[in-house]
């Protein structure tokens, strides 16, 4: 590079709005529609391709930087701030005025005034604290709880009355008991959007120990129960605040239109003409709500995901099935598997929301 360059943006192999296939102005729920769709093109469980795992690896660090805002912003002044040339040669002598400066101690007055200020700044700080954690999502559910009777508040009822899936409805009414795990998780309690789980005698749920449990309500707003042994098969239960997750989780197939009833084609890493990946988008999945199921059959077992959007609470939710818990639905790559997306698209009603 010639003496005095100015250093452009960083190479496309490292970029990781190009990794992530993003513009630099993609907002967080962008963001993570991107990883998501990619993982589901990369992740070495669905894609045997031996450089998969160096670009699963690649799109984790990607998403990493720019998930967390202090990373993006300190990244983003590095990309787009030009640095300074560098200049050849002695620089000219840097000549040094002494500056006078003249102190005058603060008065009794000023001090007292200083410290009053200071305490009021502190009990303003808490207060407005308070209010953003506590006081508005309890007003926010009182209001829907007036508003809307089908959002009232799910009662905890005891583990022997029996589930009846005829009682279920779109907005997720009173059902059978939550298990006290969920109840009890401080990250979910607090999470700012529609938390939907599954009520204790629910299958495939109820017979599956609960893994793991995560909710971020900072950066992109996300909640997650995992369930069973991610070995033998498992389900998960998430849900993202707004609608790109969804809108920018379904799988692209060549020849299928985004509102085609049923598409079938490679999985990827598959060579064309050995179909395992179906798409099935039907109104009655989850009771009118924008839904599509998925199910994959590839490299190491069954997969069926689904995936709906709520527009009275802006969440976007998804159930995700693996292996021998998904093989429960079917197996074979067939058109007439609608029935199988269908009690796929059940579990979605018989979920209820968390209080």
């Amino acid at each position: 590079m010639a003496a005095g360059a100015v250093a452009t943006a960083p190479a496309a192999a490292t970029d990781p709005y190009r990794i992530l296939q993003v513009p630099p102005s993609a907002d967080l729920e962008a963001i993570h529609a991107a990883y998501r769709r990619l993982a589901r093109l990369y992740h070495p469980d669905l894609n045997p391709r031996p450089e998969a795992a160096a670009q699963m690896r690649a799109i984790n660090a990607a998403y990493r930087l720019l998930s967390d805002p202090a990373q993006r912003a300190l990244y983003d002044a590095r990309r787009f701030l030009p640095r300074a040339p560098a200049v050849t040669g002695q620089p000219p002598p840097i000549r040094r005025v002494p500056v006078v400066m003249v102190s005058t101690p603060p008065t009794r007055l000023q001090r007292r005034v200083d410290r009053v200020v200071a305490i009021l700044g502190v009990i303003l700080v808490v207060a407005i604290g308070y209010y953003a954690v506590s006081v508005i999502p309890y007003a926010e559910r009182q209001y829907q709880a007036r508003t809307d009777p089908r959002y009232a508040p799910v009662a905890r009822q005891t583990p022997s009355v029996p589930l009846n899936p005829a009682s279920t409805s779109p907005s997720h009414g009173a059902v059978p008991s939550i298990p006290e795990h969920l109840v009890s998780d401080a990250g979910l309690r607090d999470f700012p959007g529609a938390v939907l789980v599954a009520p204790a005698t629910l299958e495939p749920f109820a017979n599956l120990p609960i893994l793991r449990l995560d909710a971020a309500s900072r950066g992109i707003a996300r909640y997650a129960v995992y369930y069973g042994d991610l070995t033998n098969g498992g389900a998960t239960i998430s849900g993202l605040l707004g609608r790109a997750s969804f809108d920018g989780g379904a799988p692209r197939l060549a020849n299928c239109a985004d509102d085609a009833p049923y598409c079938v084609g490679p999985v990827a890493g598959q060579p064309p003409g050995s179909p395992g990946l179906e798409v099935f988008r039907r109104p009655d999945l989850v009771m009118g709500s924008p839904a599509f199921v998925t199910h994959r059959v590839c490299c190491n077992g069954d997969f069926w995901s689904l995936s709906w959007y709520e527009e009275r609470t802006n969440m976007s939710y998804t159930i995700d099935l693996s292996r021998s818990i998904a093989a429960r639905y079917g197996s074979m790559v067939a058109e007439n598997d609608v029935a199988a997306a269908r009690a796929v698209g059940a579990l979605a009603n018989q979920l209820v929301r968390l209080q």
